[in-house]
């Protein structure tokens, strides 16, 4: 994976270690910007540039510390030893050269701009290989030869040539590459791995230990003098150093060679300190490896040994613990490899992404998921769980109220009822096209979708023929996508009642009288009494086939209408409470998710017209911004506009006015209400009506209008008002008085009323 502390760095280790292939599959490289001259760390030229550089740095492990120890005694070999180093020290150096090109990720992108790559190479990788090309030895060897210095002090200042080894950084990434390589086995890697730092370190020391005596020129209180010989090459005294490494090493001490002087025998307690550090991480790896294989066959040997106690205990027979063991087996071999183990490394977003690809298809099958949105099908796939049923397993038992959903997505099963005439129903189950007498479930088929979404008892029983691997989704869960997504479940819905339908056209109606007989006897003819799908089970032995079939999806018919009613109206009642208490949050979530807006109770009340009676103005917005109508009516004739208007919301009544929004009532209506108002004597809901658009001449059972009521009143304000939007006053009621008769028979105020009505 491609990790910010691994890739900060343009330093070869660092960009390369971790830029195999599949290493960086979330970086877009179609949007990465190369500079010419720069390359990417994953570039095969490079890749192979920087598997020899690692290569490199392991031979300076072995070729600096023997040039310190064996200088003098190299002979011949002297000079190719020079002519190595110096080749290793130029590869190095164009290295260095290269890091200079080598892009870096830095804050989720890639640096290719070379004075970017510059200034982070030389913050710091720079100087650590800097370290490492510059000859630190011979420069020390230089000064000192031209200020006369000893050998004793020439020979200790070549011990700066050991800074060469900090090249010896790439064979730990080296390491890490290979590690996380799925095409290199783990314990083979491991065993050559720590077989490699044993024969370095081993190296090291024995060539460290040979330069102390040396150091000494050999002399008996050495640990190598009493048995030094002439005739002996310097291979034969690095082997005699490498014997007692190792013997050391692993704490052998056959006694044959030991340190005699305190130098030694300090550098010897230093190297068997070190020694115990290093054992102790080669055994500490080893030991996690095989116990790891070893920890699943212990847990599942010690889960059976529970099992055969409890079963044992409970007095299980043979069958049935053949058959928990099975499933025990099953689940232990599949569980590394299971969605929840694999996926719970990685973010929400991307688990989604995954089980999309992966379970998409089975849920595509089915007409079930017909018309819902996106949104609920990650929703539905992510709350999944995915659950593995051995051959012969129960799913669902016939009879029992499930509390799971069940989609087979690999394997088969099979339907099994007592009664052949169920097979309708099982061909309604599988959503598939196959004949009554089939009863197979495939990958894509849900299995108990009408008893799970209805609450009713299971018809059958659903047995998997092999190895069977559904996803479940338990109740609770559904509860709460339901109300997250109302819109898609009540599409579920309305998928689950159309196939219902089809199925119960496809079914044969008995021809015989017999069979008619029968069914009328059993409350099966002109509808069905029964409440459950149980209650259609009981009888099924007394129907024919066809008889009980068509019946039977009748029930069930019913039994998901009944649900979808129950659910529409619970979704109903949530977004007009919202509505009433001005919970936009709840009111956009559930309309974007595919809820109507124009829902309405039992009154025919809408969210709309609740939230324009509370004055609610940024609900009635939503709503008419998610196409909710605002000239619908409930069964009392009122509107959204007629609520505004009645308690006095002017804000909602002009945004209902921006929607073309109307009163849409009657005339009998209008002059009821109006003329109310006018008998209460509110100017100012007759200015509201007014303007809302109502009949100001709308007329009652007595052909009485508003201003007849205002004339009567005295109302003298009202009567302007009403004359000002039209109000006819020379219209005559039932009894043939006109506004000015009405007004002549009222004394008070009879000199203004008179005024006014014979300037009109």
């Amino acid at each position: 994976m491609v990790t910010e502390s691994l890739l900060r760095s343009p330093s070869g280790v660092r960009g390369f270690g971790s830029f195999d292939k599949g290493g960086v599959d979330l970086v877009n490289y179609d949007n990465i910007n190369i500079q010419y001259g720069t390359f990417l760390p994953w570039n095969p030229c490079y890749r192979i540039w920087w598997h020899g550089t690692a290569i490199s740095a392991l031979l300076t492990a072995f070729l600096t510390p023997y040039q310190i120890a064996f200088e003098e005694d190299l002979g011949f070999f002297k000079q190719s030893a020079d002519l190595l180093e110096k080749v290793l020290t130029l590869i190095f150096t164009v290295d260095m050269v290269v890091n200079f090109n080598v892009a870096f990720f830095r804050d989720d992108e890639f640096v290719c701009r070379r004075p970017q790559i510059a200034r982070e190479y030389l913050s710091y990788m720079f100087w650590v290989d800097a370290v490492g090309v510059i000859p630190f030895g011979d420069i020390a060897h230089f000064v000192a030869d031209q200020l006369g210095a000893s050998s004793e002090t020439m020979l200790v200042l070549s011990l700066l040539q050991l800074s060469r080894l900090i090249r010896l950084y790439r064979i730990k990434k080296l390491f890490q590459e290979l590690r996380n390589n799925l095409c290199v086995n783990l314990l083979t890697f491991t065993l050559l791995r720590n077989f490699l730092v044993v024969v370095v370190a081993c190296h090291v020391q024995a060539c460290i230990m040979y330069f102390l005596a040396r150091a000494q020129h050999f002399g008996t209180d050495t640990w190598l003098g009493p048995f030094l010989y002439k005739s002996e090459s310097s291979f034969e005294r690095y082997v005699t150093s490498l014997y007692w490494s190792i013997t050391t090493f692993c704490t052998v001490g056959y006694g044959d060679f030991r340190p005699t002087n305190p130098v030694e025998k300090i550098f010897g307690s230093i190297f068997m300190l070190i020694n115990i550090v290093v054992a102790a991480w080669i055994i500490g790896s080893m030991t996690l490896l095989m116990l790891t294989g070893d920890n699943k066959t212990r847990e599942y040997r010690e889960s059976l040994e529970i099992l055969d106690q409890y079963g044992y205990m409970h007095k299980f027979d043979q069958i049935l613990m053949n058959k928990l063991k099975k499933q025990l087996k099953l689940e232990f071999h599949n569980r590394e490899v299971s969605d929840d183990m694999v996926l719970r490394y990685f973010p929400s977003a991307v688990r989604r992404k995954i089980l999309r690809q992966l379970y998409y298809e089975h849920l595509a099958k089915t007409d079930l998921m017909e018309g819902v949105r996106p949104q609920f099908v990650d929703a539905f796939l992510a709350s999944c769980s995915v659950e593995i049923f051995g051959a012969g397993e129960e799913i669902v038992d016939r009879g029992s109220i499930l509390s799971d959903l069940f989609l087979l997505v690999g394997g088969i099963a099979e339907v099994t009822t007592s009664a052949q005439a169920i097979g309708d129903l099982e061909q309604l189950s599988t959503y598939s096209q196959r004949t009554p007498t089939e009863s197979t479930l495939q990958a894509g088929d849900f299995i108990g979708e009408i008893g799970f979404f209805t609450d009713s008892p299971q018809l059958h029983s659903v047995l998997s023929v092999t190895v069977c691997k559904t996803l479940t989704m338990p109740r609770s869960t559904y509860k709460m996508l339901a109300q997250d997504h109302p819109g898609s479940i009540g599409k579920i819905l309305q998928n689950l009642l159309a196939k219902i339908e089809h199925a119960s056209m496809q079914a044969r109606l008995p021809k015989s009288v017999e069979a008619l007989r029968i069914g009328s006897n059993l409350g099966y003819a002109g509808g069905s009494s029964y409440k459950s799908l149980e209650d259609i089970d009981e009888n099924h032995a007394m129907l024919s086939d066809n008889g009980l079939a068509t019946e039977s999806l009748s029930v069930v018919k019913d039994l998901v209408q009944m649900h979808m009613n129950r659910n529409l109206d619970d979704e109903t009642t949530r977004l007009l409470f919202a509505a009433s208490r001005g919970d936009t949050r709840t009111i956009h979530m559930m309309c974007s998710h595919g809820f109507d807006p124009n829902n309405h109770d039992y009154d025919r009340r809408t969210a709309l017209m609740v939230s324009s009676m509370k004055g609610n103005v940024d609900v009635v917005k939503l709503l008419l911004q998610f196409g909710a109508d605002p000239n619908l009516l409930d069964m009392h004739g009122s509107s959204a506009l007629l609520e505004a208007t009645k308690n006095g919301h002017d804000d909602i009544m002009k945004l209902l006015f921006e929607y073309e929004a109307s009163l849409g009532m009657p005339d009998s209506q209008a002059a009821a209400l109006l003329c109310c108002a006018v008998y209460d004597g509110d100017i100012l809901l007759i200015k509201r009506l007014l303007k809302a658009g109502i009949n100001v001449n709308a007329a009652d059972y007595d052909k009485r209008t508003a201003s007849h009521i205002a004339a009567a009143e005295g109302n003298a304000a009202a009567i302007r008002i009403l004359a000002e939007h039209g109000a006819d006053l020379s219209v005559a009621d039932r009894w043939g008085n006109t506004v000015q008769d009405e007004a002549a028979k009222r004394n008070k105020d009879k000199g203004k009323l008179f005024a006014f009505l014979g300037g009109n």
